[in-house]
């Protein structure tokens, strides 16, 4: 936050000062001037979080729908586990009916980023109680009038960088803080960050180039002589010469951002397998795509052209997004070049006969009926399709995405058909209604296949034929590139069946009713050892695990549901040398008492422990030397959290959720000393079973 150091601290006074009325404070300010920047700093500051008992952030936008806006204030608010899923097709009023009770009594703070007209705020405004305990509301934009017309505090212009503040923005931006400028570059570098005149986002991006390029006078001035051009456009000429200066390998990733709508909140995942799935990563020895498609997302966003807006349990990025003016610079570059030019289309079903992608951002996913002439196509997200046959029958698709429910007559379409030979990616959202989905047999024979994933729904998956005679050959196929299977009911972990996916990933699993027929050693899960590259692993078990479960030791991130083993069983897990992430789920582990031993978990970061029978807690500090964050959840017997896990020196989040008020008890205690004890980092948040009660039923004190 260089040169904003006292607009943070003027701003965070106003927030939790002593005015008890409700108040719409305004950050006012030129596209890329930091105001989206200072606001998340202000929102996740600890101080922040402590005072008001609910945040929430919403982007507004140009093209902005009164229904997401209220829906992702709901969401954002987390308020109960999924409840904005479910309140989709609610109306207006009824979704704001829903946030009114929300909010009502509770001291809150809601961010609205990017607001362009004031008639947003005449459309939500009674939908926002003044509970006269301090709420505030904190709205970011471009437009004087908008944050003139809230009358209420006086908007907070933000001014351009002066010279000293841009330089110093320059020089950190570049060289970091443990190195300074070379005295032979310092009088053009004061010439490039002037050209910038001031505004943030400039500097960032013209950084970012000279970050990853020669530190040499020549290419430097070459950079300032570009840099002077366009006096009237100088912030999109800047931005343009950080284009222009791209390798030629992540110009097309960038200018791929251009078919994301305005602030959209960008899902990594995603983004790598379009990436991959269009072509426009380049394979490097050793490396999957995946790999260099997220490299290469990294060098973006080290180059401040990209972003990042969340973060992971194991800190990777989850998500991210891109700037506004960035993203105009994708548009105009994408249009000059051609490069969505018979390629793809989007919210239209026109499609001509060359085009090769259709992204449909269509929120109401309402089915639609896929054109003749669009079997050319490799990449479709949509939400919805009246006939899941319509897709199959796209011979070149390499990636699909779809979030529609399937039913059980499309189900058996699935099962009957053979699927297209190119496939890389699959990735159904919905839910699969009336029975569970059985794969074809020939899945064994998609050498391409990269992605199998289903989110609310499992899969049985065939076993492998032994051969495939075709001409008296004997062909075994194998799924090299299979790194993604979610979610496989009863899976068989044969030899033969991880042979043949030897680079796993990711993979999800559940077992049910195994005890009708067939035994734990029927499914050999004990091989599931030798799956030596598996990094995230979810295991959803209705039947008590056996010792010789065989959990990898690649493992980075475990999830562990209804597995009821007990915790001395965990000893298996935290002995695992690269465990990042555990999250012990619906008495995924039973018992009262959990000792753990000391020399494991020596990598955690993350732990989340839900709806256990758990009393009796005993650690200290050197059982989780690593742990960053601790989330528990319905643990009404807990009697406390161990006083030594406040003394774990990366320790920066407690959360609890419905759990004992002796446990809640313990967590403020740990809060208090570490403060006493000047760690101000560590933030808590307890959510106490009154507050879900009174906001599952919305009954208002």
């Amino acid at each position: 936050m260089v040169g904003f150091d006292e607009d943070l601290d003027q701003m965070m006074d106003t927030l939790t000062g002593d005015e008890s009325n409700l108040q719409i404070m305004s950050v006012v300010g030129m596209g890329g001037i930091g105001k989206t920047t200072l606001a998340r700093h202000i929102f996740s500051n600890p101080s922040i979080v402590n005072h008001f008992d609910l945040h929430a952030w919403v982007t507004i936008s140009q093209q902005y729908s009164v229904h997401e806006i209220l829906l992702g204030i709901i969401k954002d608010s987390k308020v109960v586990e999924g409840e904005g899923e479910q309140l989709t097709g609610r109306n207006v009023d009824e979704l704001g009916l829903r946030l009114h009770k929300i909010l009502f009594g509770r001291r809150y703070l809601i961010v609205m980023d990017d607001m362009w007209s004031i008639e947003v705020w005449h459309a939500i405004q009674r939908f926002f109680p003044d509970n006269d305990n301090g709420c505030r509301i904190l709205v970011t934009t471009r437009l004087s009038n908008v944050a003139d017309d809230f009358h209420s505090c006086t908007p907070h212009r933000l001014p351009l960088l002066d010279e000293v503040q841009s330089w110093c923005l320059f020089c950190d931006k570049v060289f970091g803080k443990s190195e300074s400028c070379p005295l032979e570059l310092e009088e053009i570098g004061k010439t490039i960050a002037r050209n910038c005149r001031g505004l943030p986002l400039a500097i960032a991006a013209i950084s970012g180039l000279l970050a990853k390029s020669n530190r040499t006078v020549e290419y430097w001035e070459s950079v300032a002589n570009g840099s002077c051009r366009g006096q009237d456009g100088f912030c999109f000429e800047i931005l343009s010469l950080s284009y222009r200066q791209l390798p030629v390998h992540l110009k097309p990733c960038f200018l791929y951002m251009a078919i994301y709508p305005e602030d959209s909140n960008i899902r990594v995942s995603m983004l790598v397998q379009l990436w991959v799935a269009e072509g426009i990563v380049k394979p490097i020895k050793y490396r999957s795509l995946e790999e260099v498609a997220e490299d290469n997302l990294k060098d973006l966003i080290d180059r401040n052209l990209i972003q990042v807006r969340d973060y992971g349990s194991r800190n990777n990025i989850k998500s991210c997004t891109i700037h506004d003016l960035l993203r105009e610079l994708c548009l105009k570059e994408a249009q000059k070049e051609k490069f969505l030019c018979g390629r793809r289309v989007f919210d239209s079903m026109n499609l001509a006969s060359c085009t090769r992608s259709f992204i449909c951002w269509n929120s109401e996913d309402k089915p639609m009926s896929l054109p003749v002439r669009s079997r050319l196509l490799r990449v479709l997200s949509i939400g919805s399709v009246y006939s899941l046959e319509e897709i199959l029958q796209l011979v070149n698709i390499r990636c699909i995405h779809s979030r529609a429910p399937f039913y059980g007559d499309e189900l058996h379409t699935l099962e009957s058909l053979w699927l297209p030979w190119n496939l890389q990616t699959v990735n159904f959202n919905g839910a699969f209604i009336l029975r569970t989905m059985s794969l074809p047999t020939e899945i064994w024979e998609m050498p391409h296949l990269r992605h199998l994933k289903t989110v609310n729904g499992d899969f049985y998956l065939p076993d492998p034929p032994s051969t495939n005679s075709k001409n008296g050959r004997r062909d075994i196929f194998e799924l090299k590139n299979l790194q993604t299977l979610s979610k496989v009911r009863n899976f068989r972990c044969t030899n033969e069946v991880l042979r043949r996916t030897p680079n796993l990933k990711k993979l999800a699993i559940s077992y049910r009713r195994i005890s009708g027929g067939f035994g734990w050693d029927y499914y050999e899960v004990y091989n599931l050892a030798h799956l030596c590259n598996l990094e995230l692993f979810i295991l959803t078990s209705w039947e008590k695990l056996p010792q010789n479960f065989g959990f990898p030791r690649s493992l980075k991130k475990l999830t562990l549901e209804y597995c009821k083993v007990s915790w001395e069983y965990l000893t298996v897990v935290g002995s695992l040398p690269h465990l990042e992430a555990l999250n012990l789920m619906g008495n995924a582990v039973v018992g009262r008492e959990w000792n753990p031993v000391e020399g494991q978990f020596l990598k955690l970061k993350s732990l989340r422990i839900f709806r256990t029978d758990l009393e009796e807690w005993v650690a200290d500090s050197s059982h989780f030397p690593r742990l960053e964050k601790l989330q528990l959840d319905e643990l009404y017997n807990l009697k406390e959290i161990p006083y030594g896990i406040g003394e774990i020196g990366t320790l920066r989040s407690i959360s609890l959720s419905r759990c004992s008020s002796s446990a809640n008890a313990s967590a403020e205690k740990i809060q208090e000393e570490q403060q006493q004890l000047g760690n101000s980092d560590l933030q808590v948040h307890v959510e106490t079973k009154d507050d879900i009660v009174e906001r599952i039923t919305g009954k208002l004190r």
